[in-house]
């Protein structure tokens, strides 16, 4: 009796903490680190050696904040939305220099350049990424009739309106591989870690210092670095 007491503790407390660790279940708080694989090699584009390699995306609540960071820590490029608040600002740091683009949710997003007459198809297709699984989606181009790619996205996180910041807004899910151009770049991002850890209030508020301009300023910005 007392040893299938003590075997009967023994599990319990394991799937107690297999529950604690678990990132599905409707978590509203938590980050997700993703790899970035650029499709341009260094002989076509010699910045991609030097361009980040990391995206960390961190939620709580209604509140999303997305960032990279490269060139060892000079360049710094990050996104915020406060659904709530009808909030979304853009904001980089480059050799010093601080710039913030605010604008409404609905507005236009910094930092991804726009696919053109894009059209969304869900597809049976799934796959396990960074433990959770995901759904996939087709994603078509500029009227081809053949797919250029697919997105793959998870329901296991709850974040309501996950992608307002980026160019698959009708997708409700959160992205976990997907691809996007920057400055006319390509590359693939994918999930590689999701963790149900506790995210500041903070980390949703542009810092101090930051001079407020216009989105043509932050891209003219952009073009001269790049």
């Amino acid at each position: 009796m007392r040893l299938l007491l003590y075997l009967y503790i023994v599990v319990s407390v394991f799937l107690l903490s297999c529950k604690n660790i678990n990132i599905g279940g409707g978590k509203s708080e938590g980050v997700i680190e993703y790899d970035i694989k650029y499709l341009q090699s260094e002989k076509e584009n010699p910045l991609i050696s030097l361009l980040p390699t990391t995206l960390v995306y961190k939620y709580k609540d209604d509140k999303i904040m997305q960032k990279i960071e490269g060139w060892m820590g000079v360049f710094h490029l990050a996104g915020i939305v406060r659904l709530k608040e009808n909030y979304k600002a853009g904001y980089m740091k480059i050799l010093g220099e601080k710039y913030v683009f605010e604008t409404t949710v609905d507005g236009v997003s910094f930092g991804y350049d726009p696919y053109n007459k894009m059209v969304l198809k869900p597809v049976d297709s799934t796959k396990i990424i960074a433990g959770l699984k995901c759904k996939g989606v087709e994603v078509y181009l500029n009227d081809s009739t053949k797919p250029s790619f697919v997105v793959y996205y998870t329901d296991e996180i709850k974040i309501e309106n996950p992608n307002c910041n980026n160019p698959f807004k009708e997708i409700k899910g959160v992205l976990m591989e997907y691809r996007m151009t920057f400055q006319k770049i390509p590359m693939k991002i994918t999930a590689r870690r999701v963790s149900n850890e506790s995210v500041p209030e903070d980390e949703f508020v542009v810092p101090d210092g930051y001079q407020h301009v216009t989105l043509e300023k932050m891209q003219e910005v952009i073009n001269n670095l790049m």
